[in-house]
């Protein structure tokens, strides 16, 4: 046995036993829908009959109470009478019920139509009570069902496992992922080889959704199980962030794999490319890279996939003990889990050995606890770590992972126990290749020694990272409180309180027209105008609905990162000098969140109403846009470390990205193909390394602002045109015979001709060819389309709550 408290050097881990390099992959690649089986078929027979039965039933009782009500006789009343009655018996029957269509088969049906709208979820959030939810899981948790036992007696280990994989699929460099939606009910999710078995949730969770309904989504109802199971075996839980929204479809999940997935080089070592399209994985290969079976070619992957997800080594070695000091790997025998939801939905994961459940689930094909008491949260894992020495050995299932050297490790009870006897049987501990990496890297080594000799330290990690992990997709002021919700976190990027008495809009909209007044022929000259909205977009366009982070509000815009990124080159410090006057006048009174956003609008609607900017260059066309102060300024700039535009207009850029891009700020495409239209700053692209902009200094710097854009775009003849600039060689688009420019990202939206269908969330049925020629064509419907889309993203940012925006009503 080794000594606990001499250090574990990384040659250690291959004592007692030789590599055993196994070719297995523990995930199953993603594969199309073949056709199901003759049983499932039958079954989707019978609910396609009984729906259409139902269908032509309830549309011949309409047809009939239509026509009694026309009727002159005296008993056509009561027709019409028994008709409803019979047609409300026929609509109430309970074999087409929501909560029996929802899992017939094991086939997810969508409900019913309601008859009513419904209650707004804010509101049916806000009628439950969450301490009987918690009651009502604590009972669920140790409520074993025969379709799928409990192993030791308690889901608590099985939920802890699926809110991790969860939340886990969130990604820091777009935002995307995390538990809200709750999107492992649908593809691709459902199908990934991390929630083999994942389905038998929503049935051991149905009676608890049902009975609070629509205020208690899917994703609050996982995340919030889970906390229920770590404190009833034991473990510390830091609170709870209610009012993850439910997606109705998985779109957003498709949309992380417009390219297709990217190989894995198999060679030891090599790592996927992060590209911005894939999805996962949720967790790294157990295998080791690319199933070698080697910790020490491992500790790297796992480093960069939990960086990804906004973990440090810390954070990580205490996410992966904790979840590890709760229940067992499952892997009966070799066969396998059977088929993939995604091949035969009504029957997927039956397992292959035996029963399927119970002593016979095939999971990961790995077998056996980590720790003797699965189901109390402790630090044993660390212990068993330090204390054993480990070596490679073959699972039931077939694969590789490792066991105590000679076998003489601790012992764990196995989950399903004969209650006739009171022999007890056991099973020896394991650990996977990705836990014995810990030892083969000096930072993973310290943390686990750390953890193995200190349960207060691993105890008040694991709370604080574990809430993190669940909870950093939810931004920072959209969390509704239940009774349990913690202070806001630092990962989280709080902003401090706006000032208590900022000033009238009126006042610094006079102040901006005296600053611009008093600098004369310079504010056309250097371009202040369309510095301005470039200012205030770059400042809010960073915004992104994925994890709600982003935005203008607190101006981290002057900091770096931000202030560092080449879109924002000739802006921050330019565009701060000008308006440090206006500043200046109101002191800590106005954030520089609020001026920023607050000048960039004003100046584009001069000429409106009693603006009195640029009275020389009247834009009296445009629609008022309103301004919502209230912004505070950041510290900072570390929210923004992962907000760097992706889509600068090189020739790099892709229709795909820029879609995706744009999908990220929650705006539809409509409204950023408006917004494309913006007063643009040439020197600004010239600090960029490009030759100009699509319109000439003078008229730009004007501040005119109307669709010339669009009709310059739509009418020139463009050529490749190529600059050495301070960025290298940038290739751009020349208007043939003329000194203007248009760039990459220009050019793609006349390329788009392709209608993409409407997916629930953004709305996007348009193709971006024909948004620019509505615009191109009618300067007021775009000018019109344009206030809103920029009083949208300027505000985006301004959540308070689930649903809530502090700025929905500013008109």
């Amino acid at each position: 046995m080794a000594d606990p408290g001499k250090p574990v050097a990384p040659g250690d881990v291959e004592k007692g036993g030789s590599m055993i390099y196994n070719s297995t992959e523990e995930k199953v690649p993603l594969v199309p829908p073949v056709d199901p089986q003759a049983k499932a078929k039958k079954k989707s027979n019978i609910i396609l009959i009984l729906a259409g039965c139902l269908v032509v039933a309830i549309s011949t009782t309409i047809i009939f109470v239509v026509d009694a009500s026309k009727s002159d006789d005296d008993d056509s009343d009561e027709m019409v009478e028994d008709l409803e009655s019979d047609l409300e018996e026929l609509e109430n029957n309970k074999f087409f019920t929501e909560s029996t269509l929802a899992f017939f088969g094991g086939l997810q049906l969508s409900p019913l139509p309601t008859r009513f709208p419904e209650e707004p979820f804010i509101l049916a959030l806000q009628k439950i009570d969450f301490e009987e939810v918690k009651t009502d899981i604590s009972a669920m948790l140790v409520d074993s069902q025969d379709f799928w036992p409990a192993d030791y007696g308690t889901y608590g280990a099985f939920f802890i496992h699926l809110a991790w994989h969860c939340s886990a699929t969130y990604r820091t460099f777009d935002g995307r992922g995390g538990c809200e939606g709750g999107r492992p009910r649908f593809e691709p999710e459902r199908s990934m080889g991390e929630n083999v078995n994942k389905d038998k949730a929503w049935l051991l969770l149905k009676k608890i959704k049902d009975k609070y309904g629509r205020g208690l989504s899917w994703g609050d109802l996982i995340i919030l199980t889970a906390n229920v199971a770590i404190h009833d075996l034991g473990g510390p839980v830091l609170g709870f962030c209610a009012g993850r929204i439910d997606v109705k479809s998985s779109y957003r999940d498709h949309i992380l794999t417009d390219r297709g997935l990217i190989p894995i080089v198999d060679q030891p070592g090599t790592l996927p490319q992060l590209d911005p399209q894939l999805l996962g994985p949720i967790c790294v290969n157990a295998e080791g890279t690319n199933g070698t079976n080697n910790p020490a070619n491992s500790t790297e992957e796992i480093r960069i996939q939990f960086a990804v997800k906004g973990f440090n080594d810390t954070e990580t070695v205490a996410l992966v003990g904790g979840g590890h000091s709760f229940g067992k790997t499952h892997g009966a025998c070799p066969l396998g889990f059977g088929s993939l939801p995604n091949e035969d939905p009504a029957n997927a994961f039956e397992g292959e050995c035996g029963t399927g459940i119970a002593s016979d689930v095939y999971t990961s094909g790995f077998e056996g606890p980590w720790t003797t008491k699965p189901t109390e949260f402790d630090n044993e894992y660390f212990m068993n770590l330090v204390n054993f020495d480990w070596v490679q050995e073959t699972s039931t299932g077939g694969l590789t992972q490792w066991g105590v050297v000679g076998k003489g490790g601790p012992r764990a009870p196995t989950p399903f126990q004969d209650n006739s006897t009171d022999f007890v049987d056991t099973q020896q501990i394991m650990m996977l290749t990705t836990d014995v990496a810990w030892l083969a890297d000096s930072s993973y080594r310290q943390i686990v020694q750390k953890f193995a000799f200190d349960l207060e330290a691993f105890s008040t990690t694991f709370e604080n990272v574990w809430y993190k992990l669940t909870t950093q997709d939810m931004g920072y002021n959209r969390c509704f409180d239940t009774g349990d919700l913690p202070p806001v976190q630092d990962f989280q990027h709080p902003l401090p309180a706006p000032p208590l008495n900022p000033p009238a809009k009126e006042d610094v909209e006079a102040a901006i027209d005296a600053l611009f007044m008093n600098a004369g022929p310079q504010v056309e000259v250097e371009g202040w105008k369309p510095l301005m909205v470039t200012f205030a977009y770059n400042c809010a366009q960073t915004w992104r609905v994925t994890d709600h982070s982003g935005g203008c509000n607190g101006a981290r815009i002057r900091f770096s990162p931000g202030k560092d990124w080449r879109a924002n080159a000739g802006v921050v410090d330019e565009g701060m000098a000008i308006l440090q006057p206006v500043k200046e006048k109101f002191g800590d009174d106005l954030t520089w969140a609020d001026l920023i956003v607050q000048a960039g609008t004003y100046v584009l609607t001069a000429g409106n109403g009693n603006n009195k900017l640029n009275a020389n260059v009247l834009n009296a066309d445009v629609p008022s846009i309103p301004f919502c102060p209230g912004r505070s300024d950041d510290t900072d700039g570390l929210d923004w470390a992962n907000l760097e535009p992706i889509v600068f207009g090189d020739f790099s850029d892709d229709l795909v990205g820029l879609k995706d891009y744009w999908r990220r700020s929650g705006l539809n495409f409509r409204d950023m193909v408006a917004l494309e239209g913006r007063l643009r700053s040439p020197d600004q692209q010239r600090a960029m390394g490009y030759a100009g902009s699509w319109a000439n200094d003078t008229f730009a710097n004007s501040g005119t602002f109307s669709n010339e854009y669009f009709r310059v775009l739509t009418s020139e003849e463009w050529e490749v045109f190529e600059l050495d600039g301070v960025f290298d060689t940038q290739t751009q688009f020349k208007a043939k015979g003329k000194n203007i420019f248009m760039k990459k990202s220009d050019l793609l939206l006349l390329e788009d001709g392709t209608q993409v269908p409407q997916d629930g969330i953004t709305n996007d049925s348009d193709d971006l060819r024909s948004i620019v020629a509505d615009f191109a064509f009618d300067n007021s419907l775009f000018l019109e389309h344009f206030a809103l889309s920029w009083k949208k993203l300027m505000n985006a940012d301004r959540m308070n709550g689930p649903t809530s925006n502090l700025c929905a009503d500013v008109a």
